[in-house]
């Protein structure tokens, strides 16, 4: 009898073992920490955990913050709508893939996964937050999903920005840059253009704004892109602020890359 009881137990002990093996760790902790400052750090963690918790959503999630590289980045939250639809990361995943198509510049793309996620998850917090863009007004784009094979469409004319009358003027009192200056490691892509023009307007009017600005020449599919990248910031939380400042003020979506 004790024999079966210690058997039963053990048995017991196990399955509670394994169910909390399968919740996986938790994640919150580590995206706490990476807003922090401390990516490095978690970055060194992340093979350990894809081993311990192979196909976990959550650590999928936090694979795909630390990613630096934006088109594998959104592969990876891609996979997480895809195969996990029910997880409680699914809305935020979706929500980064929008966010890094418009940041692009593919704005059909864009407003059909941000169509997704007010239709597939109409309680997500993003739903109430975002402002859908006008892109009945864009020009057609001739763009292939795949990322394996990106292409880049055409933009509008001219990238959203507010009235010139409606700009913020820095206050006289602000004391400006020093002519020398550390660069940090995180900037924010407001635009990318196929037209040079047009990233010079989204250039002037941060420049305009009193920010620092840089217009990054890059080649995709033998096609010149120009990306504007706004501001030197130390942590990633740091330009997540001002990024979303830039939302609430201009209507103008952002995307935190690392130079």
């Amino acid at each position: 009898m004790r024999r079966v009881l210690f058997l039963m137990t053990s048995s017991m002990l196990f399955f509670i073992g394994a169910l909390a093996q399968d919740q996986g760790p938790d994640i919150e902790r580590y995206l706490a920490r990476v807003e922090k400052g401390e990516a490095d750090a978690v970055r060194s963690e992340i093979s350990s955990l894809l081993s311990k918790y192979p196909n976990n959503p959550d650590v999928l999630y936090l694979q795909g913050v630390l990613t630096t590289d934006g088109t594998e980045a959104v592969r990876i939250y891609q996979s997480i709508v895809d195969n996990f639809p029910k997880s409680e990361r699914a809305d935020d995943a979706l929500y980064k893939v929008y966010q890094f198509y418009y940041a692009i510049g593919l704005y059909r793309t864009a407003e059909i996964k941000l169509n997704q996620l007010k239709t597939d998850y109409p309680q997500s917090r993003y739903v109430a937050s975002v402002v859908q863009s006008d892109t009945k007004s864009l020009p057609e784009e001739n763009e292939n999903p795949d990322l394996q094979q990106p292409t880049q469409g055409k933009v509008a004319q001219n990238p959203p920005a507010l009235p010139q009358a409606d700009k913020p003027t820095l206050p006289e009192s602000e004391p400006s840059r020093p002519a020398v200056e550390e660069r940090g490691q995180y900037t924010l892509q407001v635009g990318a253009f196929t037209q040079q023009v047009n990233a010079e307007k989204q250039k002037l009017f941060f420049e305009d704004l009193g920010y620092s600005v840089e217009v990054i020449n890059k080649v995709r599919d033998s096609r010149a892109l120009f990306v504007v990248l706004v501001g030197d910031y130390r942590a990633p939380d740091e330009a997540k602020t001002k990024g979303e400042e830039f939302k609430k003020k201009y209507n103008i979506n952002s995307m935190t890359v690392t130079r």
